[in-house]
Order: structure tokens, then C-alpha cells, then sequence
């Protein structure tokens, strides 16, 4: 999207972010009460990994307090709970030459260059690389935690982009209509390689290994499926945090989510604005030094301040903003006609409003059917749709996971893009390689201190 929709964009979101954090619902848990561990019924409860830890251990953090997995992937973890991490990791960014050539079209300027995230060792030490999840670029608050932790377990780590960010759809993809799993996990490898060029006189790198979260978690199982026949890394530790199971069935959770709770669509979003805002007004009184952030939020929450709704909205309208994002990037780039007609080239200040709406008004369906499969049965390729779908879903390679040792999954039981089949699969595929909380909604739960600590665990030699 424009650098100016863009910017936007990002107002309204932290706007129904907080609208979000204000939801209603019995989902805190008192922190004397039952212990995290305690299993959903229907789904999996934790494993191998969260019976290591010691009765100190677990008698020294608290339960993580949100049982309702939407308020979970919005609120995050309160501070109080949250793994303590080295404030001073050197954290850099780094710019890669463009791994393709092509024109950047004058609306996506704003996504150039191509950069990773980078957080070096003083001395020799292994490299962890991370992949972003959807939409993310390496400036991600998360690649920045996940950056932290493993800096403090020892490791040099490299943040990548997410295939379906603008950025990386501009300077690293051969095929710029992200959702082929097999062309993005391969444009992904490619950077890999690159980035390790580009650090091959910067630090004495000792050995690799990989993680990612949401969709980048589904994407590095692909990779590390690729690096057991290419190898060229021979990863020694492999980590998916909340991966989706089957992309496609995830997304279209995503979808459905909005349409249930937004009937509306973008048209509905004035009135949820002015509704959200309302029930803050006693909030933001009593917070005299108020920073917006996920302590906020978590005590707007508490304080029952509006509608239990709302929450539901907000975590689709986030996916349709991100997909939104990524539909025009890719139209644009290929002039595929579907969102900005071909004989139209926009400038930086074009009314882009048209364009935004039509972006907004497509849903992952929609995408697949008017922009990835057409693309990818267009100048002699033919991949069938059937095809697309099969290619994105671990069982594709669960014999590979279940008999890698160097793989292990976290993920939490009531995650809203898996179903209780899914979270199924991932226990019976990683067995005692499987970490599977309770509760903790899609990556709400990564802060968390006993979340870093297995994480931590996992990666140490």
C-alpha cells in the first residue's frame, strides 16, 4: 500500500487495538488459581517439554493469565510475567543488494531496500535465522524479542523478512504473488545463502539453526525439509512457534472471523472506532503516564471498559489489512488488473481510496482465485489450484518432522487458526517434541517468561 495509506492504516489499527485490549470477558485467571498447564478439553495438553521444568521453576511464575484465545493474541503478556532479556543486544539492520531485478512501481518506494535484522556475537557462535510471520518485515517487534532471547542464549541471530511482505516481494521474490509455499520457501533459502555471504567477514559463524513464527514457523519446516536434501546449513536446532497447519484452512479462519464479527466490512469500521473509544475515557484518566502498549491494554481489559465483541473484529480486521496490503503489492507489481486497472499507473499522490477499498474488500478466497491462481496459470505455467493447497500443509511432510530430533513445535492448544484436529496432528507428528499450552490464543503467549525459558532451552547445545 502507499507510504500514506500505510501510515493510516497503522493509526486506525492502534486505535482498534485499543478498542480490542478494553474487551469484556471472564478470560484473566486470578494468579493463585488452576496452573497453566491444565489441558483444554477436546485438545492437546503440555508436553514432554513443560514437564522439565522444575516445581521451582513453576512455582516462581505465574499461570499465564488469559484463557480466551483471542484476548490472548491481542493482549500479549503483562510485564510482570514477562521473560526478563538483555536490554543492550546490538540489534542492527543490514541491507541486502536486491536478490531480483525489477521496477519498483512509485506507490511501494516505501518498502525499499531489502534488509534483515541483525544481532551479532563478540566472538565464534552459531547463527540462528528467524522468519518473520505474515506481513512482517525484519523491523518486527517480534523479530526484535526473538532476537534478544537468542542473542542471550549465545547465538548471532538474522531476522528475515516475511515472503509476504512488500519488501520482500520487491527485492528477494522470483515470483512476486506470494502463497506458492514452494517458490516463497525457495526464495527464502536464496536469501539465506545471502545473508550469510554478507556476513562471511562480519562474525565467525559456528553452525545454524532456524525458527519462525506463525506462517515464517510453517515456512522454516519447508526449509529445513529443503536443507536435508540441499545442505547447505544442516540446521542443529529447528524451532516453529504457532505454525498453521494447513495455510490455506488457517487463513480462511482469518476470513471467517471478520465476516462474523464485521458484517459491515470497511464500512463498519467508523462506528466500531467511535464505540471502542467511547469505553476508554475512564482508562486513559486514571493512567496519568500513559504508553500505549500491551500493559495498557492489558488494563483496559481488566477494567471491563467496552464490549466483549470487539476483540474478535480486531484480530480479522488485522489479517484483512496485512492481506489488503499484500493483494495490492502483488497487483501492482504484476499488473494483473485486479485491483488497480492496467492502463493506470498511480503516483505517490494518486487518490488511492478506490484501490484501498477493492484491496480491503478481498478476501484470502478471493486472492487465491483472482490473483495467485491466475497467476500462476498464466504465460505457459500450469499449477492447479489443488495443487497450491497441497504444497502449503505440513502433512505434506509429516514424516520428515516426525522422524527430524532437531525439529520441536510450540504452539497452544486453543490458537485460532488451528482446529482441534490440527493441534492433534502436531502432538501425534513431534511427540514429546511438541510444547502445547493450554491457553495463550496465537502467539500471545511468547513474551512469556516460561516461554523464552523452553525456548532458550531448546536452542542450547
Amino acid at each position: 500500500m502507499p507510504r500514506f495509506v500505510s501510515r493510516r492504516l497503522g493509526v486506525v489499527f492502534l486505535v482498534l487495538l485499543a478498542c480490542a485490549g478494553c474487551a469484556t470477558q471472564g478470560g484473566a485467571r486470578d494468579a493463585a488459581g488452576a496452573n497453566d498447564l491444565t489441558a483444554t478439553p477436546g485438545k492437546t495438553s503440555a508436553t514432554a517439554a513443560d514437564s522439565r521444568e522444575s516445581d521451582d521453576d513453576r512455582a516462581a511464575v505465574a499461570p499465564y493469565p488469559i484463557d480466551n484465545p483471542l484476548l490472548a493474541t491481542v493482549l500479549g503478556t503483562p510485564a510482570k510475567l514477562k521473560a526478563p532479556l538483555p536490554d543492550d543486544a546490538p540489534i542492527t539492520l543490514r541491507t541486502l543488494d536486491p536478490l531480483v531485478q525489477r521496477d519498483t512501481p512509485d506507490t511501494l518506494r516505501y518498502a525499499r531496500p531489502l534488509q534483515y535484522m541483525f544481532t551479532p556475537q563478540d566472538g565464534p557462535a552459531p547463527l540462528a535465522f528467524v522468519i518473520a510471520g505474515t506481513g512482517a518485515s525484519a523491523l518486527s517487534s517480534k523479530c526484535v524479542l526473538l532476537s534478544r532471547a537468542l542473542y542471550a542464549d549465545g547465538y548471532s541471530v538474522a531476522c528475515l523478512p516475511s515472503p509476504t511482505s512488500v519488501t520482500f516481494m520487491l527485492g528477494a521474490a522470483e515470483y512476486p504473488v506470494p502463497g506458492r509455499m514452494k517458490t516463497d520457501v525457495d526464495d527464502l533459502y536464496r536469501m539465506m545463502g545471502a545473508v550469510r555471504d554478507d556476513l562471511s567477514d562480519q562474525i565467525d559463524i559456528t553452525g545454524y539453526a532456524l525458527t519462525g513464527w506463525s506462517l515464517g514457523a510453517t515456512e522454516a519446516a519447508f526449509v529445513a525439509h529443503k536443507d536435508a536434501s540441499a545442505g547447505q546449513f544442516d540446521f542443529q536446532h529447528v524451532l516453529l512457534l504457532n505454525p498453521a497447519v494447513s495455510v490455506w484452512d488457517s487463513v480462511a479462519r482469518m476470513d471467517a472471523l471478520l465476516d462474523r464479527t464485521l458484517p459491515g466490512g470497511i464500512d463498519q469500521v467508523p462506528s466500531f472506532l467511535a464505540k471502542g473509544l467511547g469505553g476508554l475515557k475512564d482508562v486513559y484518566a486514571k493512567n496519568k503516564a500513559l504508553r500505549f502498549n500491551e500493559d495498557f491494554l492489558y488494563q483496559a481489559y481488566q477494567s471491563g471498559a467496552a464490549d466483549q465483541n470487539d476483540i474478535g473484529a480486531l484480530v480479522g480486521l488485522a489479517f484483512r489489512l496485512s492481506l489488503a496490503n499484500m493483494a495490492y503489492a502483488a497487483d501492482v507489481i504484476t499488473r494483473s488488473d485486479v485491483i488497480v486497472p492496467k492502463n493506470v499507473t498511480p503516483g505517490p499522490y494518486s487518490d488511492m481510496r478506490p484501490y484501498f477499498r477493492r484491496a480491503f474488500d478481498m478476501s484470502f478466497n478471493d486472492y487465491i482465485n483472482e490473483l495467485l491462481v491466475p497467476y500462476w496459470n498464466s504465460d505457459g505455467r500450469h499449477v492447479p489450484k489443488s495443487t497450491l493447497i497441497r504444497e502449503a500443509d505440513l502433512h505434506q511432510i509429516a514424516g520428515f518432522l516426525a522422524n527430524s530430533d532437531n525439529i520441536a513445535v510450540f504452539t497452544n492448544a486453543d490458537d485460532p487458526i488451528l482446529s482441534d484436529d490440527e493441534v492433534a496432528f502436531l502432538s501425534r507428528t513431534f511427540g514429546a517434541r511438541a510444547r502445547i499450552r493450554p491457553h495463550g490464543g496465537h502467539m500471545g503467549n511468547l513474551s512469556y517468561d516460561k516461554t523464552i525459558r523452553a525456548l532458550q532451552d531448546f536452542f542450547s547445545p
